[in-house]
């Protein structure tokens, strides 16, 4: 899925191999990049990182729980019908009891609810009604496989080369479905007290908008728990990168909305032997290319959560910078024009709202003369563009050039009248308002909580993407997650993976697949936040 005065002292990170031995100190932080604390030790009784067990006898553990799930082909399709209709749905089923199976203590001690048939839903009550509850999110679904016989392995039979576990979802997200379960089965093993609520929610169709899991989850939970009832939420969303010996760990704080405008032209018909000069499909054309001739202006503020990413890069990582980057953050200026120009699309989609033509349908006959054309764009929002602001920039580009032809425009600001030439009309669906921005920083007690975890994890420690420095901070994300049917429920939602793009390879195409070493230390991140979660006395 996705990435990103003067500074007065420099952070300051712990050095222990052993998080659980004694808490660290850092009393000195940076007003650019602040770091947060790690968390002290648990009081809980439970096994710390260090007494986990040997990584081999883990990792082994792990292969034969996540090649479980990946053999199962849990697809959603785009064409999916409702779930007592379409027999596809029926291999999740099958998934259930692969993971039943895989994880007896949690299906023994958590309350297992299935909703809208393939939705799961597992609750752990806490012994404190004063704290809100810790959702932890993944979904069970992959995207479909158009050509096995592309990939190294076979995609729906589990491949270990020894460090790689390759198949569709080992990536995309079964490695943090599994991830989130074995930390969970973990804790239970060791009978496990809370004292804030835990739920699992795991849809079932993210891959598609999440509208027949997702959407049903969060409503359930609205339902028995009411708006603004957990504490924090953590689904899938950015991860791990390194630059220059420093590693930031990005959990995605925001997403850009989503948009898909439409246009229809509705021009006469007629036979082929006797055409207009433009054609329905031709003026349609001509309508694409200036869309695509007019992208959105790329933009960036401190209101974007890549400036705070940025200025963490000037502080902890000076040598692979741009050498005017942080006298451009200090004036506040806009420039993300140059930017891209020094970096290119890796970081365009965080600062430009994006713009794809996808789909278009014209024409029945080849000695008719169309006489409808549809098109759908697709545009994923910068918040700073806003949908609105989007569908009439769309209208205003359009109407002149549809004018030049004698087309009516229909859509936002235009109502004119066909004159027997032909109408345009501009609309939209599927639309998903940016989200509400996660608070972060140093005086924000949960981020501290969320991202003290991550350096409680990856830094100075034995595992595969440990660093010296972990630096976490918030992102902005392109595409979207399961999490936009959550936002009624808290501020706090986290959008992060604990991969890499080195240890994660090949998401949505051929030869999908995980580094194991990696995927340990997701499970070994999961187990400590819940432990983290449950010591914190908060809201």
């Amino acid at each position: 899925m996705r990435r990103k005065g003067v500074f007065d002292l420099p952070a300051n990170g712990h050095t222990s191999t052993e998080p659980h031995e004694q808490p660290q100190e850092d009393a000195v932080v940076s007003t650019w990049c602040p770091v947060p604390q790690v968390p002290a030790p648990s009081q809980d009784g439970l096994i710390s990182l260090a007494g986990f067990g040997s990584n081999k006898d883990l990792i082994q553990r792990q292969v034969e729980r996540l090649s479980a799930a990946v053999n199962v082909p849990s697809i959603s399709y785009d064409d999916n019908d409702d779930v007592d209709i379409d027999p596809r749905w029926h291999a999740f089923v099958t998934l259930h009891e692969v993971l039943k199976t895989q994880f007896p203590k949690v299906h023994e001690k958590m309350t297992l609810e299935k909703v809208n048939s393939y939705g799961l839903l597992y609750t752990l009550p806490g012994s404190s009604q004063d704290l809100k509850p810790l959702v932890m999110m993944a979904h069970l679904d992959v995207v479909p496989v158009p050509d096995p016989s592309k990939w190294s392995h076979p995609p729906f039979e589990a491949y270990f080369d020894g460090q790689w576990l390759w198949g569709r979802g080992a990536v995309d997200c079964k490695s943090i479905l599994i991830g989130v379960y074995s930390a969970m089965e973990r804790l239970l093993e060791q009978d496990f007290k809370n004292k804030r609520t835990i739920i699992l929610s795991f849809g079932f169709d993210e891959e598609t908008g999440g509208f027949r899991g997702a959407k049903h989850l969060a409503d359930h939970l609205k339902e028995k728990y009411g708006e603004n009832s957990i504490e924090m939420i953590v689904d899938e969303g950015g991860g791990m990168v390194v630059e220059d010996g420093v590693t930031y760990a990005v959990p995605e704080i925001a997403e850009k909305g989503f948009l898909d405008i439409v246009l229809t032209l509705n021009t006469p018909g007629g036979h082929s032997s006797a055409p207009p000069k433009n054609t329905n499909i031709g003026i349609m054309s001509r309508l694409i290319a200036a869309m695509e001739d007019h992208p959105f202006n790329p933009h960036i503020d401190e209101h974007n959560p890549f400036w705070n990413y940025l200025k963490c890069e000037v502080e902890n990582s000076p040598k692979t910078v741009e050498p005017w980057l942080r006298e451009a953050l200090e004036k506040k200026e806009d420039f993300a024009d140059r930017l891209i120009e020094s970096r290119g699309d890796k970081v365009r989609w965080w600062i430009q709202t994006s713009q794809s033509v996808d789909i278009i349908n014209g024409g029945i006959k080849d000695n008719q003369l169309p006489e409808i054309t549809r098109t759908i764009i697709n545009y994923r929002v910068l918040p700073s563009d806003k949908i609105d602001g989007v569908l009439k920039t769309v209208a205003d580009v359009l109407a002149p050039l549809a004018n030049n032809y004698s087309i009516a425009v229909q859509g936002p600001g235009y109502a004119q009248i066909d004159r027997g030439f032909g109408v345009l009309n501009i609309s939209s669906m599927n639309i998903l308002q940016p989200a509400p921005i996660t608070p972060t920083g140093p005086d924000v007690e949960i981020w501290n909580v969320f991202a003290g975890s991550i350096r409680q994890v990856f830094e100075n420690t034995a595992e595969k993407l440990s660093a010296k420095k972990v630096i976490p901070v918030g992102a902005i994300s392109a595409g979207n997650t399961d999490t936009a049917h959550y936002w009624a429920l808290t501020r706090n939602i986290y959008r992060f993976s604990p991969l890499s793009e080195e240890t994660a390879k090949g998401p949505h195409t051929v030869d999908e697949r995980v580094d194991m070493q990696a995927h340990l230390g997701g499970v070994k991140f999961y187990y400590e936040l819940i432990r983290n979660m449950d010591s914190y006395t908060g809201s």
